[in-house]
């Protein structure tokens, strides 16, 4: 899967936040950077899983749970369930 965010002026600091001050951005990264390896992944892991809720939550009660695996699938894979 290729990243849709387009390089920005913070490139360097490995955030693409385009609409956030440089120094804001430069201390956003020294923080998330103290953090240690263990505490970064299951930050992502927690993001992930709130992202895998709200598609979840938005997608039709009317559909059947076969149904609605194939469109959480196509919704957060961005392609159709290869099964």
């Amino acid at each position: 899967m290729v990243s849709k965010v387009e390089p920005d002026r913070y490139a360097d600091t490995g955030f693409s936040i385009a609409d956030t001050d440089a120094s804001v951005n430069s201390l956003l990264f020294s923080l998330m950077m103290k953090r240690t390896h263990g505490e970064r992944l299951l930050m992502g892991m927690d993001m992930t899983a709130t992202a895998k809720q709200m598609v979840w939550a938005s997608l039709p009660l009317e559909l059947n749970e076969v149904e609605r695996r194939a469109a959480f699938y196509k919704r957060f894979y961005g392609e159709s369930c290869p099964f």
